[in-house]
C-alpha cells in the first residue's frame, strides 16, 4: 500500500509539471480566450464530470464521500497552486483585495455544493439527482439576469427547456412509470440546493475572474474548499490516513487531475470567457455522457428515447451557445459603430 502511494505521489509530481502546457495561463492569453476552444473545454468537462460518476461509485465506496471531496481537493490545490505559481510568479500570490472572492468561490463551489451533493444522496436516488442538477441552466440563467445583467434571448430559453427535456428523457429511461414513481424528500432539498449553490459559485467566478486569472481563482477556492471539507472530514473520523486498494488509487488520481485539476479549471475559463448562463448549459451534457460510459464500462443497455433524450440534450446545448455567439456579435457591431 505504501509503495501504491508513492508511486501516485511521484506520478502526481509530474502531472503538475506537464498541467503547465495544458493549463496555460497567462503566458498563452489568445488561445483559451478563444470561444471555440472555451467549447471544447466545456465539453471535455462534460466529459470528464460524466466520467467522474462511475470513478466515485468505486472510491466512495472504500473512503466516505467527505473524505474521499478532501483528499481531492487537498490535491487539486496542491498541484493547482503549484502550476499558478510557476506561471504567474508573484502575481499566483492573493492580494487581500481578493481573499473575499477566493472564500466565497471555496465555500460555494467546492464545500457547499459537494457537502450538499452527497449529503442528499445518501437519502436520495441517482434518478433524483440528476433530474435536479438538470435546473443547473436555468438557476443560473435566472441569477445572471440579476446580478450580471445578462440578457435571455427566446433561443436561449428553447435550448435550456430542450436540454432539460433531454436529462428527464435520458434519466428516466423514457419510461412514464419510472418518471411517476419517483418521490421526493429530505435528501431532494438538499440535492435542490446544490445547484444554486454552484449557480452562485460560477457568478461569482465570472465577477472574481475580473481581477484574477482562471487559474489563480481555480487553485486558491480549492484550498479553501479542501480546508472547510477537512473540518467535515475529521467529525466522521478521519485521522490522516488513507487506505485504498490499487483500482480505488487509479479511481481517486482520476478524480484528482481528470474531473479535479482540468475539469475545474477548464469551468472556470469557460465562465470568464462566455459567461455563466452560456457556461451551465453544458452541465446538461453530463448525464449524456454519464450514460456512455456506464454503457462502455458497465455494459449498460441504451434504449431508444435515451437517444432521442441525448439528442434533445445536444440540440439544447446548441442553440444556447449559438444565441450567445449572435448576441455577441450583435455587441461587437454596436460597439464598432
Amino acid at each position: 500500500m505504501e509503495g501504491v502511494y508513492l508511486l501516485h505521489h511521484m506520478h502526481a509530481c509530474n502531472i503538475m509539471l506537464l498541467s503547465v502546457n495544458i493549463l496555460g495561463g497567462e503566458k498563452m492569453p489568445g488561445f483559451l480566450h478563444s470561444e471555440r476552444v472555451v467549447y471544447i473545454l466545456l465539453t471535455a468537462t462534460a466529459i470528464l464530470w460524466g466520467g467522474n460518476a462511475v470513478t466515485a461509485k468505486y472510491t466512495v465506496g472504500e473512503l466516505s464521500p467527505i473524505t474521499t471531496a478532501f483528499f481531492r481537493f487537498a490535491w487539486v490545490s496542491i498541484i493547482l497552486i503549484g502550476v499558478t505559481l510557476y506561471i504567474e510568479g508573484k502575481k499566483a500570490l492573493p492580494t487581500v483585495r481578493q481573499l473575499p472572492w477566493l472564500l466565497a468561490l471555496g465555500m460555494t463551489g467546492i464545500f457547499f455544493n459537494n457537502f450538499l451533493f452527497f449529503t442528499g444522496v445518501k437519502y436520495s436516488t441517482a434518478a433524483n439527482a440528476s433530474l435536479l442538477a438538470a435546473a443547473n441552466p436555468v438557476i443560473t440563467a435566472v441569477l445572471s439576469a440579476l446580478f450580471l445583467h445578462e440578457g435571455l434571448q427566446l433561443r436561449q430559453v428553447i435550448g435550456i427547456a430542450l436540454s432539460f427535456v433531454g436529462v428527464g428523457i435520458v434519466v428516466t429511461k423514457g419510461s412514464w412509470q419510472v418518471l411517476s414513481s419517483l418521490s421526493f424528500n429530505y435528501g431532494d432539498l438538499l440535492l435542490a440546493a446544490a445547484p444554486v449553490s454552484w449557480s452562485v459559485y460560477s457568478i461569482i467566478g465570472r465577477k472574481a475572474m475580473r481581477e484574477m486569472s482562471a487559474l489563480k481563482a481555480t487553485a486558491w477556492s480549492s484550498l479553501v474548499g479542501a480546508f472547510a471539507l477537512l473540518a467535515m472530514a475529521v467529525r466522521e473520523g478521519y485521522h490522516g490516513a488513507i487506505h485504498l486498494s490499487l483500482l480505488g488509487w487509479v479511481n481517486m488520481v482520476y478524480m484528482i487531475i481528470g474531473s479535479g485539476v482540468l475539469a475545474f479549471y477548464w469551468w472556470n475559463q469557460g465562465v470568464a470567457v462566455i459567461g455563466p448562463s452560456r457556461a451551465t448549459i453544458f452541465t446538461n451534457l453530463i448525464p449524456l455522457f454519464g450514460m456512455g460510459f456506464a454503457a462502455f464500462f458497465l455494459h449498460e443497455r441504451l434504449a431508444w428515447p435515451q437517444l432521442l433524450g441525448a439528442a434533445m440534450i445536444l440540440a439544447g446545448v446548441w442553440l444556447t451557445t449559438q444565441a450567445g455567439a449572435i448576441a455577441g456579435r450583435l455587441v461587437e457591431v454596436d460597439n464598432e459603430t
